[in-house]
């Protein structure tokens, strides 16, 4: 056999086991939360032994970050697919109104990350650096904006996106409570009022 051929069929190899830890510990984390979940429950319900897992990741947060960031990422390209062919201000009244109203019954993981992050210098971390990354996005999407004159020049924008990360995480604890969302009509009209207020004024746009 090739060696390309052999590298290619193990990192293919690789990645189904990959999957399988994910999705074993998704499950694992929520029954148990992150505190209570072992390594070796989430080994027996991959069907692996606890070396897949060493083998594959430095440790317990580790996995539990790349549990909670492969549903996340798979929710927010689901958004992200619903919004396709809108401009940038219009992307981000999308966001902002299915903060309270996401079309999920699965419990949110990253409380439970948020909390154990106090006593993990490690997994507070990486969720630092995800944040950073998601501000990162969001502050691509407010320049693009401020361009094309959906939202004023002069808007600070680490100062909007911080808002924005701030109002996502507070949404995320309210789901988490189990607390009734507003009336998405209500909601998505406030959104809307909330980006109107930083547009700039009607003879100042291109």
């Amino acid at each position: 056999m090739a060696v390309a051929e052999q590298t290619s069929e193990q990192s293919s190899e690789q990645a189904s086991t990959r999957d399988r830890l994910v999705a074993a510990a998704l499950q694992v984390f929520v029954e148990q939360g992150y505190e209570g979940a072992r390594v070796h429950d989430i080994a027996r319900a991959a069907g692996l032994t606890t070396g897949a897992i060493y083998a594959n990741y430095r440790d317990k947060a580790a996995l539990l970050f790349d549990a909670m960031t492969s549903r996340a990422g798979a929710e927010v390209d689901a958004l992200l697919a619903r919004a396709a062919g809108l401009d940038a201000r219009e992307l981000l009244e999308v966001l902002g109104g299915a903060l309270l109203h996401r079309e999920t019954q699965k419990p949110p993981l990253l409380v439970d990350a948020v909390v154990a992050a106090r006593r993990d210098p490690e997994l507070a971390a990486l969720l630092r650096e995800r944040f950073a990354q998601r501000e990162q996005h969001l502050a691509d999407l407010v320049e693009r904006a401020k361009a094309d004159g959906g939202i004023d020049a002069g808007v600070d924008t680490a100062a909007l996106t911080r808002f924005c990360v701030t109002l996502a995480l507070g949404a995320l604890v309210v789901r988490t409570l189990g607390m009734a969302p507003p009336d998405q009509g209500g909601w998505q009209a406030l959104i809307h009022r909330l980006l109107e207020s930083i547009a700039p004024e009607e003879g100042s746009r291109p």
